[in-house]
């Protein structure tokens, strides 16, 4: 990487945070941080520094305490988790996972909701592949989702991934050699909030930037970006997380499919992580921005618990 590529990329990764300290260090902040905030109505000190020592027991709950957001290796990681660590109980690397790690994985309601976003995404995007297609991925993380969709008897097209975090953008290349792809795939470091192309992709799909940007006219501006690439008539996948009960009385969220438990240890869990994605908007409010942009036939597909959906929509021809 070179040292305008670093800096590039540590000043504006918005997921994740780049702190110069051990593990170790880390704990002791956060320890010193839940001492001093003492007791909580709904958790003890002593239960938030047993949660912190579970959180620091696996590498995925480490990268978190240390970032309080995921990078593209680890959103990769927990999206494919549903696939075979939920059914072996075991990571790709062969390790056994803990108790805890498993309710991280397999019950954290944000997490389930974004494992089902993934999933949504998926079917869409397959939906949409045939000759001549330009899909690009923003950001694309690893690039997983377009990588392993089926191209069978597609001979002519193409993948762009473009992220502003060089170490992702590395790990999509390499990636790319193992789905066989290289020859159809390009990438580009780029800052999603100023990018070079115009009316070039057939779809462009984007999670995770507008729930880390509370400025609701700076994800206007996103969304302006996004109408810009697309050619007309293009698609747009994309999605946003809904305000929950406690945030917002209109909350869309459907209690009935969550566990009031889970949410409360992932409320905590959160406290703890100091997580940075804290920008939540409503699905009206998400619609009307897409729509003020210039955007139609604007369709939502809704996770079970309703807190993750995905936004399909079309750049007018």
């Amino acid at each position: 990487m070179t040292k305008q590529s670093q800096e590039f990329n540590e000043q504006q990764v918005l997921s994740h945070g780049n702190k110069n300290e051990s593990i170790e260090e880390t704990i002791e902040r956060i320890k010193r941080k839940i001492i001093q905030g003492g007791d909580k109505p709904y958790v003890t000190v002593a239960k938030q520094l047993e949660l912190l020592n579970e959180l620091a027991s696996f590498p995925l709950g480490q990268f978190s305490l240390q970032s309080g957001g995921l990078n593209g290796y680890w959103t990769d990681y927990v999206m494919e988790h549903q696939y075979q660590g939920r059914l072996t109980g075991i990571d790709a690397q062969g390790r056994s996972l803990t108790e805890f790690e498993k309710f991280f994985l397999d019950k954290m309601p944000s997490v389930l909701a974004t494992q089902q976003r993934y999933i949504h995404f998926g079917r869409i995007l397959q939906n949409y592949v045939k000759e001549g297609i330009v899909f690009a991925s923003l950001p694309c993380g690893v690039m997983r989702d377009l990588l392993k969709l089926n191209f069978t008897g597609v001979e002519n097209f193409r993948l762009v991934g473009i992220d502003i975090d060089s170490h992702s953008l590395d790990l999509a290349k390499k990636l790319a050699v193992e789905y066989g792809c290289s020859e159809k795939v390009e990438f580009h470091q780029e800052d999603a909030w100023n990018l070079p192309f115009q009316d070039e992709f057939t779809l462009l799909t984007s999670n995770g930037l507008n729930i880390y940007e509370p400025d609701d006219q700076k994800v206007m501006e996103l969304y302006r970006q996004f109408f810009k690439v697309l050619i007309p008539g293009g698609i747009l996948i994309t999605s946003f997380m809904t305000p929950s009960p406690e945030v917002d009385p209109n909350s869309e969220w459907d209690m009935s499919q969550l566990n009031p438990d889970d949410i409360l240890l992932s409320k905590i869990l959160f406290d703890i992580l100091d997580v940075k994605f804290t920008a939540f908007r409503s699905s009206s409010t998400t619609k009307s921005q897409l729509q003020t942009v210039g955007f139609d036939e604007i369709e939502l597909i809704w996770d079970n618990g309703r807190l993750f959906p995905t936004v399909v929509a079309r750049k007018p021809k």
